[in-house]
């Protein structure tokens, strides 16, 4: 559904953030990312809306913790798929660690300690800034959320055509347990505002074991 925004000049100084620059990681899970959005511009003369202060706090804030990422589109703004480091480019460290696909048995230990992390460290739900392109209530994701559905994505990729003598190790170390919580990442370009990237919801996963 298009939803329409049109801010003062004021209000954009305060909304648009510069893009975080970091390392370009590897991820497994671009394939199931979604790609941009647009939202069009209010109709002339659409009366600016009145955002809380709170909401433009949390708009400003410059951590790697924002529940949404503002960024101001231009012609070298990316188009494709939406990625993990789009929506938090802070945990880029953390999915450099983990080990590559082609790593199956260490990829097993680092989704159990992830996995286990993310268990004791979970997310929630925010009322989402719905003039903004959000849905009502957003997921937020913790750091350790992010780094254990990579983990789990790349296992999952591991684990794709591996022989039955790899995949017997493999569920040796996972244990009984074979799903893990991953999510997807959209962009939103709001016309006269930016481009804002969202996680969805945790969704379930089982690797293919």
């Amino acid at each position: 559904m298009t939803r329409a925004l049109a801010i003062a000049p004021v209000v954009l100084v305060a909304l648009i953030a510069a893009s975080a620059c970091s390392k370009e990681v590897a991820l497994a899970s671009n394939k199931n990312a979604k790609g941009t959005i647009t939202v069009a511009a209010a109709p002339p003369k659409t009366p600016p809306p009145d955002l809380p202060p709170e909401a433009l706090a949390d708009l400003n804030a410059d951590t790697p913790e924002a529940g949404v990422t503002p960024a101001a589109p231009s012609a070298d703004s990316p188009s494709g798929p939406a990625t993990v480091t789009d929506y938090r480019a802070g945990v880029s460290g953390e999915l450099s660690g983990l080990p590559p696909v082609g790593d199956a048995a260490a990829l097993a230990g680092a989704f159990i300690e992830w996995r286990s992390r993310a268990a004791a460290a979970p997310g929630g739900f925010e009322a989402g800034q719905v003039l903004l392109g959000a849905n009502e209530q957003e997921y937020k994701p913790s750091d350790a959320e992010l780094v254990a559905a990579e983990a789990g994505d790349r296992l999952s990729a591991a684990l794709q055509g591996a022989d039955e003598a790899t995949k017997t190790a493999i569920a040796g170390v996972v244990g009984e347990n074979h799903g893990y919580r991953r999510f997807d990442f959209r962009r939103v370009d709001v016309a006269g505002s930016g481009r804002y990237v969202y996680a969805s919801a945790p969704r379930d996963a089982q690797l293919p074991l």
